[in-house]
Order: structure tokens, then C-alpha cells, then sequence
């Protein structure tokens, strides 16, 4: 049997992915010397995020992204059922499923075909691997407008014990849904990330310069940076623009 040759369009999303990720790491200082490990950080986020964003509409898939002050690790949503493969969960027109019945953060796990979904670890692809970040970072997350960690020494540890997405196990298990998710629909929640070197003599004034992604609900993505003011109060805050 032989194998077709040329390239798969996942494959080639998976190569430009790699690229991306490699130009963030390499990409020029712009800024201050000390924020380039922040801008390298984010650049990455972004580029993967948006290979996520293309493969969930192309393979009518859903996927997931867990974040902490640690690193972050991506997810896809796998459906087991009789019958049924991931490809046929919904028609062109969206009408077997909602996004809200099946893929929202608040879902336990019960499909409308009949099967049942559960939240998968990516541990196979190129630049959705789990990634951790370099020390030196302060890390913030909001959430629809609510901030999810307060400040960066409140050692917040959200995979510690019931869901630890970095720990490998022999055996597949059932890990929460997402914090922000990316729907086949081209939707997925608001949310902010943002990232800033840490600076201890800065940390409590409005003088530290971050970098952050936004994500709306109708699928876009903004990145902006270097942005002046308080990385946990003014991470949804708008900037005015340079004319």
C-alpha cells in the first residue's frame, strides 16, 4: 500500500505553527532590554493560539487552554459515542449541537448524540505541547472580566490536585474543562492574558510595562504591547492608541 504524497492541511498548519513560535523566540527587542523575555512569552501564545483558533473551524473540532502562573497546556474536547465520530457532531448549519450544550465551560460531559465528551491533554503536537514559563514572569488572567489571579504572590496553584494537566499518567483521565475555550463555530469566551517581567521594586505601582492577548467572543484576537499601568488592575483596561 502505498502513501500519498504532498502535505495534509494540518500538517501545514502545524509547520506554520512551528514557525510562528520560532520567530516569537527569536524576535528582535523592540522595547526596554528587560520586557523581551515578556514579549517572547506572549508572541508564543499568540502564534499557538492561533493555530488552535484555524484547526478548530477546519476540523470542526473544539479545544481548550489551561493557564496558570506556572505555564500553560492546551486541550481538545474527544467524544466518545456509538456510531458517532467528532467529525459528525454538528451539521454545516450548526444544528445538532450549541456551543453552550457541548462545548461551554459549565458542560458535564453529555453530548446530544448520545455519547459522552471529556476534555483530553494535547501531548502530541508541535507547538500546543504543554509550555512552561521561564522564571522572572508575572503572570494575570481575566475571564469575562473577572480577574483570576489577584496578584502574582498570592501563589495561586490551580492544577494542584484534583486537575495536575503537567503530570503524566499511564492511564487517560477526565481533567475540567477549560478556562477558555475555542469552539469549531470560529466563538470562544473573553478573555485577557497578560504577562510583564517582574520588577519587585515596581510590582505595587503603575509604572510596569506588559504585553497581553485579548480574545472576544466573536473569535478575534488583539495583541498589544508594551503597555504602562498595574498588570492586575489594568489588564482589561482600554489604552488609548498611538496616532
Amino acid at each position: 500500500m502505498f502513501k500519498q504524497k504532498g502535505f495534509s492541511l494540518l500538517e501545514i498548519l502545524i509547520a506554520m505553527a512551528i514557525m510562528a513560535i520560532m520567530v516569537a523566540v527569536a524576535f528582535p527587542n523592540l522595547g526596554k532590554s528587560s520586557d523581551k523575555l515578556a514579549k517572547q512569552e506572549i508572541l508564543r501564545l499568540v502564534a499557538a493560539i492561533e493555530l488552535v483558533r484555524d484547526q478548530s473551524i477546519i476540523l470542526n473540532q473544539e479545544y481548550g487552554l489551561n493557564i496558570d502562573e506556572k505555564g500553560y497546556q492546551f486541550l481538545i474536547l474527544n467524544e466518545d459515542s456509538q456510531g458517532t465520530n467528532t467529525g459528525s457532531k454538528k451539521s454545516s448549519k450548526g444544528e445538532e449541537k450549541s456551543s453552550e450544550e457541548s462545548t461551554s465551560p459549565d458542560n458535564k460531559g453529555v453530548s446530544k448524540s448520545g455519547g459522552t465528551s471529556h476534555w483530553q491533554l494535547i501531548e502530541d503536537m508541535p507547538g500546543l505541547n504543554q509550555h512552561e514559563f521561564p522564571e522572572g514572569l508575572d503572570i494575570n488572567l481575566t475571564i469575562d472580566g473577572e480577574n483570576v489571579f489577584s496578584s502574582s504572590e498570592d501563589e495561586i496553584e490551580i492544577f494542584e490536585e484534583d486537575v495536575d494537566i503537567f503530570e503524566d499518567e499511564d492511564e487517560q483521565q477526565k481533567v475540567d474543562p477549560p478556562q477558555i475555550y475555542f469552539l469549531s463555530s470560529g466563538e470562544q469566551n473573553q478573555f485577557s492574558i497578560g504577562i510583564a517581567v517582574a520588577d519587585l521594586e515596581r510590582k505595587n505601582t503603575d509604572e510596569i510595562r506588559f504585553y497581553r492577548v485579548r480574545g472576544f467572543l466573536t473569535g478575534n484576537l488583539k495583541y498589544e504591547g508594551p503597555l504602562e499601568g498595574n498588570l492586575f488592575q489594568d489588564l482589561d483596561r482600554e489604552f488609548e492608541t498611538e496616532q
